[in-house]
């Protein structure tokens, strides 16, 4: 469940609000990409608690999550969402 803790408006992009957010994930399963929750895209910046770990997230301007304490990425995208890579 993601729980929208705090946001700030940004600007618009089309009809959907930009927003700086906080957020809070069960796990980080759950949490959201660039494209956004319930009409808002998230800004680069927005942070996200993983309450199950304590793990604090922030989101990219390329849309990856990284884990604030070792800098590991987390990439919500479906992998039928990714572009493939050609095979070498």
């Amino acid at each position: 469940m993601i729980t929208i803790l705090k946001e700030k408006f940004m600007s618009f992009e089309d009809t959907r609000s930009v927003v700086l957010a906080e957020l809070a994930v069960d796990e980080k399963t759950e949490l959201p990409t660039a494209a956004g929750i319930d009409g808002r895209i998230l800004s680069q910046g927005t942070l996200a608690w993983e309450i199950s770990t304590g793990i604090l997230y922030g989101l990219t301007g390329s849309g990856i999550w990284i884990d604030q304490a070792t800098g590991a990425e987390y990439d919500p995208t479906p992998e039928s969402e990714t572009p493939s890579q050609p095979e070498e």
